[in-house]
């Protein structure tokens, strides 16, 4: 299952996605989509099983406004992107599903002051992590 929480820290906050194969394609995949509608997407109803304490909504961005990024908004997280900063991911998402990677993670950040870097990771924590079966879920 797909699941994400924010990991906050004085100096280096991060955004944690894990999950496997199936999973990180599935998120792949939604970033695709995402990139030919340019409209809002909530992942966790877009994506069967997937869990967060905290939703996480993939919003268009546009160059005028220039928020690019994960930030945190009033009811959840907004990974802020343009169509191809969507399907840059995507490309650097299906790169950690490669059958020769057992295990891996990528961090995206996107330069822009004010984001939360977001690391995505394949095989690096236990299944339990960032779930409720986990002592950090509180």
């Amino acid at each position: 299952m797909l699941r994400f929480a924010h990991m906050p820290s004085d100096f280096h906050p991060v955004f944690l996605v894990l999950g496997d194969v199936k999973d990180l394609t599935a998120l792949a995949g939604l970033l695709r989509v995402f990139s030919r509608e340019l409209k809002p997407i909530t992942v966790h109803e877009r994506i069967a099983g997937a869990m967060g304490r905290s939703p996480l909504v993939l919003v268009p961005e546009s160059d005028d406004d220039r928020r690019y990024g994960l930030r945190q908004g009033a009811d959840g997280f907004e990974w802020r992107l343009n169509a191809w900063q969507a399907t840059q991911i995507a490309l650097r998402l299906e790169a950690l599903t490669a059958p020769t990677n057992r295990s891996g993670s990528d961090i995206f950040e996107l330069g822009v002051e004010g984001e939360i870097p977001v690391k995505i990771s394949r095989g690096e924590f236990t299944d339990d992590f960032l779930t409720p079966r986990h002592p950090l879920w509180g």
